[in-house]
């Protein structure tokens, strides 16, 4: 593509310079490489324009600007500027133009508080089990075929979103599950893709720190399903937000235990080798049986089997999907010790995710419930004492500790956390996270249940600015071995 065909293609932009052809776009100055288009994006926290003379220095050939930016005679006169209106909108043009195979992938969003990264290692297994070829962009990683890279974010930039989906389809990808975070739908990362399926799985406390209110969590949320889905709707009616959605999104797919979800839970069983489930579809009643731990997955596999129907998907490729996934890591992740002990390491971060995780806990063991857990720093404040009068609560014993401190003092933290609960309630407090593990292993035994919150699939530690190698279930592996001997 010539920089000329722009002139169709962005109707309005001023061309200054010499015709070129477009390179690569790119949005991130420090990914310019020789030949590229740098297109200069006003985000929430950066200015693209600022970073056009280093796009340059790295070797961008063509610059696309707003027409405000350059009031004066250009001063790179080896580079093409292409002035429009609105860099965002001329983004969301190309990109499509400059990655057509994306179109080619059917799109599986997720959103919502908790659930997303089990949802797409449910909907892959169920992908993987009819024969497709899954792709999945989430925050564990990114995977396909034999392909895995560590995830930076949980929804990425437009450009690497749209390099990723290319890439895939030319490996044979020919569906990708996706979770879409709060924070890209707010800034409109997943911009202009359209998904044939979004799920809405729940809502509750969480990133308040960047939306300031459940209302605008809310609002950023609902975006992926008034702007940017092309096909149906999965929701979950049974969460409130989510019945909110269902009753503003026409032709939407519901489930839930209502007797109004069109995919209704009817019978659950949980134990410590699984869960077993009847559901009530339009097709009829669906028995299931999966390995994954906790009531909580009855919803994340309800909402694959209202998209796995919606695609069209036999009830047996259903059922053998689902019943091929053993775990998802750090996600009700059982810690496999020959002490015989019972340790889940769980990624619950937020008051709901971490009241649903010792629930889980205690529906899997006939002793006592110890929670280890932490908040991280630079993050939402508020749901602190909320998390730490719920441990209380719902525990029988809690042992507070530091999660990712990041620039904040640890002991601030737990602070924090420990004005939720109420005087006389007998806590123990350890900040040394490795220490904390250490005495929680101590106070169990096999009839009880050791849950290690807030950090699941994370193998670091964020102290100040750096990542220190820490994996939770590798220190409880230590810590036993050191406890009990090899």
């Amino acid at each position: 593509m010539e920089v000329s065909d722009l002139k169709d293609i962005l109707p309005g932009c001023i061309i200054e310079g010499k015709e070129r052809s477009l390179g690569y776009p790119r949005i991130d100055s420090r990914s310019v490489k020789n030949g590229d288009t740098f297109i200069a994006v006003k985000g929430s926290d950066a200015d693209g324009h600022k970073f056009i003379p280093d796009a340059i220095k790295n070797g961008a050939h063509v610059v696309i600007c707003n027409k405000e930016f350059f009031t004066t005679k250009n001063v790179f006169p080896a580079v093409t500027f292409v002035k429009v209106d609105d860099t965002k909108k001329a983004l969301n043009a190309l990109l499509p133009l400059c990655y057509p195979g994306v179109k080619d992938i059917t799109l599986i969003g997720i959103t919502g508080t908790s659930g997303k990264t089990t949802i797409t290692y449910i909907m892959e297994a169920i992908l993987k089990s009819t024969g497709k070829t899954p792709g999945v962009i989430g925050t564990i990683e990114t995977r396909y075929k034999t392909h895995v890279i560590p995830a930076v974010l949980t929804t990425p930039s437009p450009v690497d979103l749209f390099e990723t989906l290319q890439v895939m389809r030319k490996a044979g990808v020919d569906t990708c599950v996706m979770e879409v975070s709060s924070h890209a739908l707010h800034q409109d990362r997943i911009s202009p893709l359209k998904f044939d399926y979004a799920v809405f799985i729940n809502l509750s406390q969480d990133h308040l720190d960047y939306h300031k209110d459940m209302e605008s969590y809310f609002l950023s949320k609902r975006k992926l399903f008034t702007h940017y889905v092309g096909g149906k709707a999965i929701i979950n009616i049974d969460d409130p937000y989510g019945d909110r959605l269902a009753k503003e999104i026409d032709s939407s797919i519901t489930f839930g235990r209502k007797d109004a979800a069109m995919v209704k839970l009817c019978s659950l069983d949980v134990g410590f080798d699984g869960i077993s489930l009847e559901l009530k579809t339009p097709r009829g009643m669906l028995h299931i049986k999966s390995p994954l731990l906790g009531e909580v997955q009855a919803y994340n596999i309800m909402a694959c089997v209202c998209v796995a129907l919606a695609m069209g998907i036999k009830d047996d490729g259903i059922v053998r999907g689902i019943s091929s996934l053993k775990k998802v890591l750090g996600r009700v992740d059982f810690v496999e010790n020959p002490y015989d002990l019972k340790i889940l390491v769980d990624y619950a971060h937020k008051p709901e995710a971490l009241s649903k995780a010792i629930e889980t806990a205690r529906g899997l063991t006939k002793g006592k419930v110890v929670v280890v857990f932490g908040c991280g720093g630079d993050r939402d404040r508020l749901k602190r004492p909320k998390m730490g009068r719920i441990a209380v609560d719902l525990a029988d014993l809690v042992i507070i500790t530091s999660d990712n401190p990041r620039t904040e003092e640890p002991n601030a933290i737990i602070n924090e956390i420990l004005s939720g609960i109420e005087k006389g309630k007998s806590v123990i407090v350890e900040p040394d996270r490795r220490k904390a593990i250490m005495q929680g292993i101590k106070s169990i035994s096999k009839d009880d249940c050791l849950l290690i919150a807030g950090k699941g699939h994370e193998q670091y530690q964020i102290i100040g600015t750096k990542k220190y190698p820490f994996d939770d279930k590798e220190v409880a592996l230590e810590s036993m071995r050191e406890i009990f001997g090899s």
